[in-house]
């Protein structure tokens, strides 16, 4: 059963932690749009920047410098909790990602990229190639990648190399049932990657911007990669931009290649307007906040509910306002979405562990809302 064949809603009006469908009826939206909207949906604050400015400016040109990418590169930069002082954007995931393996390549005049297994970065070349999964199978075409165990400290000592460009790996596997690694697999890295000389790089589409509790996942491990992948998220779903942040170092590469990668929307002037109005709603209200409060007792309640019907809920697993509900099986799992729909509850499961019902709703949620989810799924599991 694919994601589209699953529902039969059609969105309408957007509010908050909600949406509507076009007869009326209310849902909480636990996808957001994989973790875009922690702002909430429709944020009209962020909407009424975008008309503003359409008045005012266009794509601009993405060979140039513009007042609008200048500013946001360097409020961005101010943002992020690490020393990395170069931007690239573009305009999704995994062209975000994709610009990292070309960055991390031409920096270190090596090929090797060495990822984890039971990751996903998303749907275009590089990102594929790097991912589980079958369309890695079909369409995973880029050579010299290597994969090994998430979270195995053995392999990451034994396989990091002088040949290695980088070691890349989400800080939490989030379409892969919230899967982390321990500290120390971080500080490993970080270790390792120091020693050889490859670049440790963390995409935190799906764990950053507050989604964890804090602003960005890898605060959690004390450590700080050599780049950066950040997602949609930094749009707050009004304007589709992403970015990928590195060091100072390597950024001495990019001053002398600077059309290493091309993008011809990347860094649009009006989402360049819109993201850093973003940024600043996000170091406003501080959603990381809310996601730590609310997220822990959201995790609490599923974490009960899983002990009250452990034969079809395997384990629960998350850190702040993302958190997975495995189930015994996928049938199961879908069978659990369909039925969370007609509770006002939207849901999907992983695009790696399919048995895994992910749950993302805004950073803005409220606990009546939360509320609202654990009761839904209370119903459905009952039901299974």
């Amino acid at each position: 059963m694919d994601l589209q064949s699953s529902y039969t809603i059609t969105e309408a009006k957007r509010s908050g932690a909600h949406f509507f469908d076009t007869k009326g009826k209310r849902y909480i939206d636990c996808y957001c749009g994989a973790g875009v909207f922690n702002l909430g949906r429709h944020v009209q604050e962020l909407s009424n920047t975008l008309h503003e400015h359409a008045d005012k400016s266009d794509q601009g040109n993405f060979v140039l410098i513009s007042q609008e990418k200048a500013l946001l590169a360097s409020k961005l930069v101010s943002f992020v909790p690490a020393n990395l002082n170069g931007v690239f954007f573009s305009v999704s995931r995994g062209e975000a990602m994709d610009f990292a393996c070309k960055l991390a390549r031409g920096f270190t005049g090596r090929t090797q990229l060495i990822t984890v297994d039971g990751a996903y970065y998303g749907e275009t070349g590089f990102s594929i190639s790097l991912s589980d999964g079958d369309k890695k199978k079909s369409f995973g075409q880029i050579p010299d990648i290597a994969t090994i165990p998430f979270g195995n400290i053995q392999a990451l000592e034994e396989r990091v190399t002088t040949k290695t460009a980088a070691v890349i790996t989400e800080t939490m596997q989030v379409e892969n049932a919230c899967r982390s690694a321990s500290e120390g697999f971080f500080k490993i890295m970080r270790k390792v990657c120091n020693k050889t000389g490859a670049l440790m790089v963390l995409d935190e589409t799906q764990t950053g911007m507050g989604r964890t509790g804090k602003k960005f996942a890898f605060e959690h491990y004390g450590v700080e990669p050599d780049i950066l992948v950040i997602g949609e998220a930094l749009g707050a779903g009004i304007f589709p931009i992403a970015a990928t942040v590195f060091t100072k170092q390597v950024q001495k590469f990019m001053h002398a290649h600077p059309l290493i990668h091309l993008s011809t929307f990347g860094g649009h002037d009006l989402g360049c307007r819109v993201a850093y109005a973003a940024l600043t709603l996000y170091e406003k209200t501080k959603p990381w906040e809310n996601a730590e409060k609310v997220g822990q007792k959201l995790l609490e309640e599923l974490t009960a509910l899983q002990k009250q019907y452990s034969a079809k809920i395997l384990s629960v697993h998350g850190k702040g306002l993302v958190i997975a509900v495995t189930l015994r099986n996928e049938k199961m799992a879908q069978n659990a979405t369909a039925k969370l729909l007609k509770e006002g509850i939207f849901a999907v499961t992983g695009k790696v562990a399919g048995d895994a019902i992910i749950l993302r709703p805004a950073l803005t949620i409220d606990e009546n809302a939360l509320s609202g989810i654990v009761k839904g799924m209370q119903r459905v599991i009952k039901t299974l």
